[in-house]
């Protein structure tokens, strides 16, 4: 079942023109990522994070390295521990930057914590991970990680529970079209996710 919650991820590449310390910095985290130096990368944004006060997408992104890193451990207790830490940078910094991307993070880390043990944990956890993503589209309406996050975890849901999956689809379009028209000015907003919401409308029924 993990495997069906793997997240993809797209990034911008940067160019290091007429770059600021943070931006510079901010790159070659993401880069590392990219690279799949996911230890390394985590640890780069955490020292970005102490030294940039006033920016909220290093922790962020920290969160976001640690949380879906904690997909693919096998081991219980270091998936226990980078949830620990992914949800502790959650609380600290949810109220800087973007609720509606927190909120977004918050799901996919108990989704993490439900693929683990999906028979004991699906009652308990499932309507809290729905709930979740509810908040975060209605935090923004607009928000693509959202909308598809919200409908790939119904769709799999109904998988297993039955029931009608056509308006998570017709809901998985409209995150892409959101992809497509972006308009957000910040640099290095969140942009992940456009690949795994176009993969999921191909295995479509």
């Amino acid at each position: 079942m993990k495997a069906l919650f793997i997240i993809l991820f797209t990034f911008y590449s940067y160019g290091s023109f007429a770059q600021t310390a943070y931006e510079k910095a901010m790159s070659e985290a993401l880069q590392l990522w990219e690279a799949g130096n996911s230890t390394e990368a985590a640890a780069k944004l955490e020292r970005i994070a102490a030294a940039e006060k006033t920016q909220w997408l290093p922790a962020y992104y920290q969160a976001l390295i640690l949380i879906t890193e904690s997909f693919r451990v096998e081991d219980a207790t270091q998936r226990t521990q980078l949830l620990q830490r992914g949800n502790t940078i959650i609380t600290q910094k949810r109220t800087v930057g973007a609720s509606s991307e927190w909120l977004v993070l918050e799901a996919l880390a108990l989704t993490s914590e439900l693929a683990a043990d999906p028979m004991n944990l699906g009652q308990k956890l499932s309507p809290k991970i729905i709930n979740t993503y509810q908040q975060a589209v209605k935090a923004d309406s607009e928000n693509p990680r959202a909308i598809a996050g919200l409908a790939e975890f119904q769709i799999q849901t109904k998988k297993f529970m039955g029931g009608n999956s056509d308006k998570e689809y017709k809901d998985l379009q409209k995150a892409l079209s959101l992809y497509e028209n972006d308009q957000h000015r910040e640099l290095f907003y969140p942009t992940w996710g456009r690949d795994r919401a176009e993969a999921m409308i191909q295995k479509q029924p």
